[in-house]
């Protein structure tokens, strides 16, 4: 995260698209606040970080905030504190989440209320992963760096819904190692494979012989995978072309940044052998 008020979230990093960005007003007096909030289906801990910028011409670190009121609503319209336990993280334990569900989260902080709803959708498991030596085409873009043993694609296997818009990212973790730059990114959806049987070869990074490597696969609705694709766009393009410094669309409102997102996720893990 910038020292400033140009936001990007360094912590969650291929996709390119062409979704609108938010152009940042580098006004020095007027700081934004910051949420990220992630909530799983099942059985979870809900947690919720809330930060200030500074200026965009400061030179401190964004600023915690501890004294927000924040409150989940579940698809029942029953209202759940989420209490502070400081360094700006507010967390409610053992909240049960169901998918195919509509949640809301309000944070009141600074006067300012700021609202985000997300629907988390239906869930969908991994079937498979699969892996194929592309001999000498290693050295993928994220997690391979060049490396020329770097030379096997990931494929994953799973079943879309039908008649239901999916969106989808794979993450990857290499040998207890969370691959989280840039380039590591890997978002797409079913506008044209809709009810299909989907096999998605994850072209974002390539291993090698011996490499552990978990596969997670994230739901999510459309507000939330719109965050992700703008993101992608700020952390992948090159600064010089870039005319003005911008954010990541978040679906928030009031002017907060951040997103508040409803995930489903399964998770397969796999060794590379010959």
């Amino acid at each position: 995260m910038f020292k400033n008020s140009l936001y990007i979230l360094a912590s969650i990093l291929f996709l390119s698209s062409c979704q609108k960005v938010i152009d940042v007003d580098l006004n020095d007096s007027n700081p934004a606040y910051v949420i990220e909030a992630n909530l799983y289906e099942g059985t979870n801990d809900f947690q919720v970080k809330i930060t200030q910028t500074t200026s965009y011409f400061g030179t401190s670190n964004p600023t915690p905030i501890n004294d927000a009121i924040v409150t989940l609503i579940d698809p029942s319209n029953v209202t759940h504190s989420v209490p502070s336990i400081g360094n700006g993280l507010y967390k409610l334990p053992s909240f049960s989440a169901t998918n195919n569900s509509k949640y809301q989260l309000i944070v009141t902080a600074g006067g300012k209320t700021f609202n985000a709803a997300s629907t988390m959708p239906f869930h969908t498991s991994i079937d498979s992963v699969t892996y194929e030596d592309f001999g000498g085409f290693g050295g993928g873009p994220g997690g391979g760096g060049g490396n020329p043993n770097d030379t096997y694609l990931l494929t994953t296997h799973f079943q879309d819904s039908i008649g239901i818009p999916n969106n989808y990212r794979v993450i990857l973790t290499r040998n207890d190692t969370l691959l989280n730059k840039p380039f590591d990114y890997y978002l797409f959806d079913d506008k044209i494979r809709d009810g299909q049987y989907i096999d998605a070869p994850i072209f974002t990074n390539f291993f090698s012989e011996g490499d552990s490597i978990d596969v997670e696969l994230l739901s999510m609705d459309a507000g939330v995978i719109d965050y992700f694709y703008t993101l992608s766009d700020i952390l992948t393009s090159d600064a010089n072309t870039s005319a003005a410094p911008a954010n990541p669309n978040s679906n928030f409102s009031n002017g907060a940044l951040g997103y508040f997102g409803a995930f489903t996720r399964s998770k397969k893990s796999i060794r590379i052998i010959k």
